[in-house]
């Protein structure tokens, strides 16, 4: 006992300014969880600006190509759209996916998507870099859908023989590959507008003709 009472006084003093001896950890974490929530919230309310602001700006480039402007909101099927919309072959949206080597399937398709329209590769590099503010152009300008601009193989060596431009299915107003062969154009008929094109038959004319 008197040990303890000669020992007291050799111990030191709490400091009134260290506030680890009042530091409560329920009051800690709490604080922290508060920290993370605010962030967290900043980053979801930045993430939905972004969200409608690209959704708005591919809308009305998805409608004039005739797809649902709905699509323009939902993520990866957006993407599958524009495939559709420039043309390409369906395995170029997978192709996306593959790490560094789908940045260049990407860029094909947005340079045919921009040339589906009638621009140019300074579109294609706006589609890239800044996304938002030249897709919100083409949907809202005066830019119009002319067709697919892919074109594959056998459809540039028919171009090439005959001489004619194949542009966008027949609602949009221009020719389907199939006038090359001679079968008729139903689609005409409902829009008269649509471009005619001479029907070319399949065999017994062009270059590989033998007598």
């Amino acid at each position: 006992m008197l040990s303890s009472l000669l020992a007291l006084p050799l111990a030191p003093a709490p400091d009134p300014y260290d506030y680890s001896y009042n530091s409560d950890p329920t009051m800690d974490s709490a604080a922290t969880l508060g920290i993370f929530a605010l962030f967290m919230g900043i980053y979801a309310v930045i993430f939905l600006v972004i969200w409608l602001a690209s959704g708005f700006a591919w809308a009305g480039l998805f409608g004039k190509a005739g797809q649902p402007k709905w699509a323009a909101f939902v993520p990866f099927y957006n993407t599958w759209i524009m495939v559709k919309i420039a043309g390409r072959p369906e395995s170029n949206f997978w192709l996306q996916f593959i790490p560094y080597a789908g940045i260049y399937w990407t860029v094909l398709t947005l340079n045919d998507l921009a040339k589906s329209f009638g621009k140019d590769v300074a579109y294609t590099v706006g589609l890239i870099f800044v996304p938002v503010v030249f897709a919100a152009i083409l949907s809202y300008g005066d830019a119009k859908y002319l067709g697919p601009a892919y074109r594959t193989p056998e459809q540039k060596y028919y171009e090439q023989q005959y001489g004619q431009q194949q542009y966008a299915p027949t609602q949009y107003g221009g020719a389907t590959f199939g006038q090359h062969y001679g079968q008729p154009d139903p689609a005409a008929q409902q829009y008269p507008g649509a471009q005619q094109y001479p029907a070319q038959p399949p065999y017994g004319s062009g270059p590989t003709q033998q007598s």
